[in-house]
């Protein structure tokens, strides 16, 4: 089925001082004042319509209609009014049916919620980031999925806990929220109407990739003129769309565009159960191969699992592909091979193209700031802004130009934390992203990512190194031994890298060395001095190749701050918790466990 694309048309500023100004020349249309009014809508005119699915412990999908979800949210509005707080109510849990009427029915009578991602509490020793988040907000009621399994890392908290299950002496039952029969009190249709644009919805907090995660402000009017503005772009879409997916909903990705999106469109979302890990893919595929999706949107280390998988799977490739319109990846960049290879799987089964497309955005802007709306056959391509929304490219003393956001679907800033406020705005009121970005030659084609400015840094010589180029490379030509690789060389005179292998890959690759011994056996050392010289090899200067590297025997931790919930690595905190070993990495005599990189045998 070939899609029907609406022209790219862009409006281009260029001033004076070297910045840019690009917008979409076509109008955001109307949207609601109140996220829920699309489920109201849909509630009326399709009540039998399946809204959220899930898996039964019998394995069978089961969930809830719209008509079932609108009289389930405005029972649980009902209750959560009774209990008198104004403070954001906080969510511990897992996507499930549940959380998402807990949301919508907080939101629809100016209620914020605060979803805190379950990783903050089940891979954590003490639960410190959950308590920062509640602290931050000041929540007063918290709702967990189950009370047994967060409630250690509680301990000392004060507010009224609501579980869905397992409630243990200090929670209540979720069901306990329920009211009435279905319908709004006199209270709660006030409380409707009062909502607008500039309504808080939601404290989102940030991953945290570069410091203690903040609150994110995000108003009913962010969310609602974001999806409507994707809407717009994409109009092949419609009431039909099928969704099967795992984006946890703390985060923008998967809260806000998918959930929100499909609520607009009045789909159908079924929630996934598993995730692009080792223990969780089995799952996954067995889901995408159950629903057959008509849009599949994920993360790039969902494209690389699925691609693994697909290829050694022809039936998960023939229902992956059967109905889908267009494949989606946002949040991170993904490797042009495995683009590529998942658009030959797909013409494999199609017999055509099946679009893959992308975006760039943040929690900030709920989240697209830009997104594709045209076939293209470069991952690299960002799109261009959503109706509605201005991006400007500012010089940067690196060279580069740093991507701003100005449009109703931008934060109007973080909670209890006026100084971060102040210093995300420029002077015309742009949102900093701190991303980089180009314009192609040809404006029509869109954005290219840039790195991100906070992590590019200059040598003792002066000269700037653009960290993300340099991470990329890496981490492509070290699939599938290397986890992740941190640059450590600010302030130094020329580059080296901390490597988190990925041990148990590597276990399997070399079978008869002796674990403990395998970070120092010399075919260990050797592939990944490999790596860095196939990375080395045709290049020149000390900004771009590698000289000394050292491979460290823990994956990146979340309590010490050195990664995110969704992997991500915190590159700052990686360097200042390891700063023994990167000091020793500079060594004039470098100890054990340092190793130089050698020019690679032609």
């Amino acid at each position: 089925m070939a899609l029907e694309w609406i022209p790219v048309e862009v409006e281009i500023e260029e001033r004076p001082d070297g910045s840019v100004l690009l917008s979409n020349r076509l109008p955001l249309a109307s949207y609601p004042a109140n996220i829920a009014t699309w489920l109201h809508d849909h509630a009326r005119n399709t009540p039998a319509k399946p809204f959220l699915l899930e898996r039964r412990e019998s394995g069978a999908w089961a969930g809830i209609t719209y008509g079932e979800a609108r009289d389930t949210i405005n029972r649980l509005s009902c209750g959560l009014l009774e209990l008198d707080t104004a403070a954001p109510i906080a969510i511990l849990a897992r996507n499930s049916i549940k959380m998402a009427l807990t949301q919508l029915a907080a939101m629809q009578v100016g209620l914020a919620v605060t979803p805190i991602s379950y990783a903050y509490s089940v891979r954590s020793e003490d639960g410190a980031l959950v308590h920062h988040i509640l602290n931050t907000t000041g929540a007063e009621v918290l709702i967990v999925d189950d009370d047994a399994v967060h409630r250690e890392k509680l301990g000392g908290w004060r507010g009224r806990i609501f579980a869905f299950e397992n409630a243990g002496p200090q929670a209540a039952p979720w069901d306990s929220l329920l009211r009435g029969e279905g319908e709004l009190s006199a209270k709660g249709r006030q409380l409707f109407a009062a909502v607008d644009s500039n309504t808080l919805a939601k404290v989102q907090f940030t991953s945290g990739s570069t410091s203690l995660p903040k609150g994110v402000q995000v108003t009913h009017g962010m969310m609602a003129s974001n999806v409507t503005g994707l809407a717009q772009t994409w109009p092949f879409l419609g009431p039909d769309e099928v969704l099967v997916d795992w984006l946890p909903w703390n985060h923008t990705f998967g809260g806000n565009l998918i959930v929100n999106l499909v609520l607009k469109l009045g789909g159908t979302l079924h929630i996934d159960d598993g995730s692009p890990t080792p223990a969780g893919l089995e799952r996954t595929a067995s889901n995408i191969a159950s629903v057959r999706p008509t849009v599949y949107f994920g993360v790039p280390r969902s494209y690389t699992q699925l691609l693994t998988r697909m290829q050694a799977d022809d039936d998960l490739k023939c229902t992956f592909f059967e109905r889908l319109k267009f494949v989606f990846v946002a949040a991170a960049a993904l490797d042009q091979a495995t683009y590529d290879a998942i658009r030959a799987l797909g013409r494999e089964v199609r017999g055509a193209d099946i679009p893959f497309l992308s975006a760039w955005g943040c929690t900030e802007t709920a989240p697209n700031a830009t997104h594709v709306y045209w076939p293209t056959t470069d991952i690299r391509v960002l799109g261009l802004p959503a109706p509605g929304v201005t991006v400007k490219l500012a010089p940067d003393a690196s060279g580069k130009r740093e991507l701003r956001v100005r449009g109703p679907n931008v934060t109007p800033g973080y909670v209890n934390n006026p100084e971060a406020t102040r210093s995300a705005f420029d002077e015309e009121g742009f949102y900093r992203t701190g991303d980089a970005g180009v314009l192609a030659a040809d404006p029509q084609h869109g954005l290219r990512f840039d790195g991100r400015l906070s992590e590019d840094f200059k040598l003792t010589s002066g000269v700037w190194v653009h960290n993300a180029g340099l991470r990329a490379s890496i981490n492509a030509l070290g699939q599938p031994y290397l986890h992740d690789v941190v640059i450590a060389a600010p302030n130094r005179p020329y580059l080296t890298a901390l490597i988190f292998p990925n041990l148990p890959v590597l276990r399997e690759r070399f079978p008869d060395v002796d674990p403990d011994s395998l970070l120092v056996h010399p075919a260990v050392i050797a592939l990944f001095r490999d790596v860095l010289a196939r990375h080395n090899a045709g290049k020149s200067g000390s900004s771009r190749c590698l000289v000394r590297f050292t491979l460290l025997d823990e994956m990146p931790r979340l309590d010490h701050g050195e990664a995110t919930d969704k992997g991500y690595i915190n590159q700052r905190a990686v360097l200042e918790n390891y700063a023994g070993r990167v000091d020793a990495l500079y060594a004039a005599d470098p100890p054990a466990g340092v190793f130089s990189v050698q020019p690679r045998a032609q």
